[in-house]
C-alpha cells in the first residue's frame, strides 16, 4: 500500500525533475519517478537524441536508475509533461515501449505497478498497470 505522501512526493518529483529536460526543438517534454519497496524515489526526463531511434524516454530512464541503486521493486511510477507541451487538462501515459518495460518490472517482481498520471492542472488519475495493458507480451 502506497501512502498519499508517498504518491505526492512521487508525482512532486516526476514534475521537478521537468526542468532539466533534454530535449529537441519542438518535443514532447515528458519525465517520470519511481517510488521502489524500500521507498527510494528515482526521478529522471526522456533523453532525446537527433537519431529519434536512440531517445531514452523518461520511464525507461526511472526504472533504469532505480537498476542502477540495486533496486527493482517497483511499487508505482509517475508520470509528466511539461506544461507548454500538452493541452490544459491532459493526462500523460506511458507509450507501450514504457509499458512493455514496466510489465517485464512487475512480472519479475511480482508487484502491480500502480501508474499515477498527472496533468497540468495539478490533478491525477491511478490506474493499477493490469488496468492499462490488458494483452501483455509474452503472457
Amino acid at each position: 500500500m502506497i501512502t498519499k505522501p508517498q504518491k505526492e512526493a512521487l508525482v512532486a518529483a516526476a514534475k521537478e525533475v521537468l526542468q532539466n529536460e533534454f530535449a529537441l526543438k519542438n518535443n514532447s517534454n515528458y519525465s517520470a519517478a519511481v517510488l521502489t519497496k524500500a521507498g527510494n524515489i528515482y526521478a529522471a526526463v526522456s533523453y532525446f537524441s537527433d537519431t529519434y531511434t536512440l531517445t531514452v524516454h523518461g520511464e525507461q530512464a526511472a526504472l533504469i536508475h532505480a537498476a542502477a541503486h540495486g533496486e527493482g521493486e517497483i511499487l508505482a511510477i509517475a508520470v509528466a509533461a511539461s506544461k507548454e507541451d500538452k493541452k490544459s487538462g491532459e493526462f500523460i501515459n506511458p507509450c507501450h515501449l514504457c509499458k512493455q518495460l514496466l510489465y517485464e518490472s512487475s512480472r519479475r517482481s511480482g508487484i502491480e505497478t500502480l501508474i499515477i498520471l498527472s496533468n497540468n492542472l495539478g490533478e491525477t488519475k491511478e490506474v493499477l498497470f493490469g488496468e492499462m495493458v490488458s494483452y501483455p507480451w509474452p503472457e
